[in-house]
């Protein structure tokens, strides 16, 4: 499951997440100004491993179903915070 950096860039951009990028970009998704999770991945070349993919999938709660679909336009903010809400991260 490699994905491009490109579809994760507009993951964090979809969630907004405030985006700091040093050696690697993190991104901080922020709810009422409180920080509730850090995503992160590096800047090298190429699309994103399988393996990173499952990190980011996992650093960001989800299931691989919800995971593409935040990927493939069908889940946005709103519904992501919903699953965050029941899972009790919220």
């Amino acid at each position: 499951m490699q994905i491009k950096k490109k579809d994760i860039k507009k993951v964090f951009s979809k969630l907004n997440l405030k985006v700091r990028s040093t050696k690697h970009n993190y991104g901080w998704l922020l709810v009422n100004s409180q920080k509730i999770l850090r995503v992160h991945y590096s800047h090298g070349r190429g699309d994103i491993p399988t393996r990173i993919a499952q990190k980011i999938r996992s650093q960001l709660k989800l299931n691989e179903t919800d995971f593409f679909d935040l990927i493939n336009c069908p889940l946005n903010l709103d519904g992501y915070l919903e699953i965050l809400h029941k899972k009790g991260y919220i």
